[in-house]
């Protein structure tokens, strides 16, 4: 198939859901998603002229500034899942790719969702723009494209939880950063925290027959975090529905320096069917 063939440029590859990859709940987490996402995004890359061994020739490496992740359906143990990721939008050292996952039996959609990205020189550590010819091999005429607002802006000092977070040795990547997907799961730790001080540990959600789901992750990097760093980690609720709400979880240096934040959309379900539940009076009253 070559590099011209449109179905090269719309690239999809299979994950059979492990055992190893689910969370507390029995589901894979969110940060899960971003992991398929990322080894979808190296096999596109492989197929293309921008793989890891590609980027090493030409003295590059790629940083994610901004993903969105709608997450429409669980997955559970041993569910074989299709991953299709296209480029939407390329200028320079920036770029925009969209991607989406089904069952591999029946189609059914289980996540879509959007994410920016910039090619970085190796040496300098500054933007760099990747050969245009190699580029022009992910161009598509007319992508299909979700729609995207970019992160809003947001008084991290207003309130809420505060937590404190050391990046440990386990959550760095091949670049030593802290990896995308970690971040996530900083935020879930620190959402969960939050809620035992509300009274709601999720010991008190699973005695309760309840469990809390994470519907949307919105997440914007903005400055790495290496080992051995001390991030403080701030999260108050951003609204409240009937059965769930928004969060917002933001990430900083002792110096005040932000590194990440982050946005979840959550919602309390039944622990056996997965139904949709209204929030209890006094959990409603605590974080509201």
């Amino acid at each position: 198939m070559g590099y011209g063939d449109r179905m090269s440029k719309i690239f999809s590859r299979t994950f059979r859901v492990r055992w190893s990859e689910l969370d507390a709940n029995g589901r894979v987490s969110p940060a899960g998603y971003l992991r398929y996402l990322v080894e979808t995004a190296y096999d596109w890359g492989d197929r293309l002229g921008l793989g890891a061994k590609n980027d090493e020739s030409l003295g590059l490496f790629w940083l994610i500034r901004e993903t969105e992740i709608h997450l429409l359906r669980p997955l559970q143990h041993a569910d074989v899942i299709e991953f299709t990721i296209w480029m939407t939008h390329w200028q320079r050292v920036r770029g925009t790719r969209c991607f989406e996952i089904k069952l591999k039996e029946g189609g059914e959609l289980i996540a879509q969702g959007t994410q920016h990205i910039v090619c970085m020189d190796s040496s300098t550590q500054r933007p760099a723009s990747p050969p245009e010819k190699i580029i022009d091999n992910f161009r598509l005429d007319d992508p299909r494209v979700f729609p995207f607002e970019r992160f809003p802006k947001i008084d991290a000092a207003g309130g809420g939880f505060v937590s404190e977070r050391q990046v440990e040795w386990q959550d760095l990547d091949a670049l030593e950063h802290v990896n995308n997907a970690i971040y996530v799961t900083y935020a879930e730790e620190a959402a969960a925290l939050h809620f035992a001080g509300l009274g709601w540990p999720l010991t008190r959600m699973a005695a309760s027959g309840l469990r809390l789901v994470t519907r949307r992750v919105h997440i914007q990097y903005l400055s790495p975090a290496v080992w051995g760093e001390v991030l403080t980690v701030s999260t108050h609720v951003r609204g409240l529905t009937e059965t769930g709400g928004g969060r917002y979880v933001g990430f900083a240096r002792v110096d005040g320096s932000v590194v990440a934040e982050c946005i979840l959309d959550w919602g309390l379900v039944d622990r056996l069917s997965s139904e949709d539940r209204l929030l209890p009076e006094e959990l409603r009253g605590a974080a509201g």
